[in-house]
């Protein structure tokens, strides 16, 4: 498989589509009102939006993907305990604070829409973990 810095770019892919599709269910089926609700958005804004942009998001964990992946290389991680462990432990200490800016410094502070994105990287993160665990 090829490899970028050590890290299996099959897993990084199939780990950012795990994450992405965890993304899905919680903003498209689970949680998608409160969401919306928190950021100021109406079903008729998110009926006109353009689904481009899901590529971006896709982007998006892909980047997180490859950094996870890099992170467990550089650790030496093996196993699916020690690579998800890794990956719960790098969404509380980066992931979190950062997804944590929207709440504190936008317009509505919602706690709800905190803890939907919160949850959405915590579950995505672990699954990511699981996933590259298998390849090493």
């Amino acid at each position: 498989m090829p490899r970028l810095s050590g890290v299996n770019l099959l897993g990084v892919l199939l780990a950012a589509i795990v994450m992405f599709f965890v993304g899905f269910v919680f903003y498209g089926m689970l949680f998608s009102e409160q969401w919306m609700a928190a950021r100021g958005y109406t079903a008729d804004m998110a009926a006109d939006a353009n689904p481009v942009w899901m590529a971006g998001g896709f982007l998006i964990e892909l980047v997180l993907a490859f950094g996870l992946g890099w992170v467990l290389k550089l650790k030496g991680a093996k196993g699916l305990s020690a690579c998800v462990s890794t990956a719960l432990m790098l969404a509380v200490v980066v992931v979190l604070p950062v997804s944590s800016y929207e709440y504190v410094y936008g317009f509505y502070h919602s706690l709800p829409g905190l803890l939907v994105d919160w949850g959405h990287m915590l579950v995505g993160m672990g699954l990511a973990g699981a996933v590259l665990s298998f390849f090493d």
